[in-house]
C-alpha cells in the first residue's frame, strides 16, 4: 500500500518522471512484455491527475486501490522485488517540508470530535451544545 501510495502521490509532480521510470525498470526486469502495456497506464494515470487540477488529490485518492493490487500481484510474483519497491518509495517521497496534511473532523448534536496527525501535531477540543430544538429526538 505504501508504494501504491506513493506511486500514486508522485504523479504530476517533479518527481513523477524518475518514479515511473523506477517501476518501469522494475517491471521491464521481471516481464518486458508488460512493461509497455505498464507504461501505457502509469502515464494515462498520471495524465488524469494532472487533467484534474484542484481536484488531482481526489483522482489519486480513486488511484491508490488499483495500484496496490498491481504491486501487490508483482511482489506475489517476484518477492525479491520487495527491496526495489522499497527503494521506489525512498526515492520519490516528497521531502517533509513539502508535505502538507488536512483533516476536517465535526461533530453534531452534542457530540465530540478529537483529531491530530503529522509532527507536532496539537489536538484542539470544540464542544458544540445544541440549541433548544437542536437537540436529536
Amino acid at each position: 500500500m505504501t508504494g501504491a501510495t506513493t506511486l500514486v502521490a508522485a504523479m504530476a509532480t517533479n518527481v513523477w518522471e524518475g518514479t515511473r521510470n523506477r517501476v518501469l525498470e522494475l517491471v521491464r526486469r521481471r516481464d518486458a512484455d508488460r512493461a509497455a502495456a505498464l507504461r501505457v497506464q502509469l502515464d494515462g494515470d498520471a495524465g488524469l491527475v494532472l487533467e484534474e487540477g484542484e481536484d488531482a488529490d481526489l483522482v489519486r485518492d480513486d488511484l491508490v486501490r488499483p495500484w496496490a493490487r498491481r504491486i501487490a500481484a508483482l511482489l506475489r510474483d517476484h518477492p525479491e522485488a520487495a527491496d526495489d519497491v522499497r527503494a521506489m518509495v525512498e526515492e520519490a517521497a516528497l521531502p517533509h517540508s513539502a508535505q502538507s496534511w488536512s483533516q476536517h473532523i465535526t461533530a453534531h448534536a452534542g457530540g465530540a470530535a478529537f483529531g491530530a496527525q503529522g509532527p507536532g501535531s496539537s489536538v484542539h477540543v470544540h464542544h458544540h451544545r445544541p440549541a433548544s430544538g437542536d437537540a436529536p429526538v
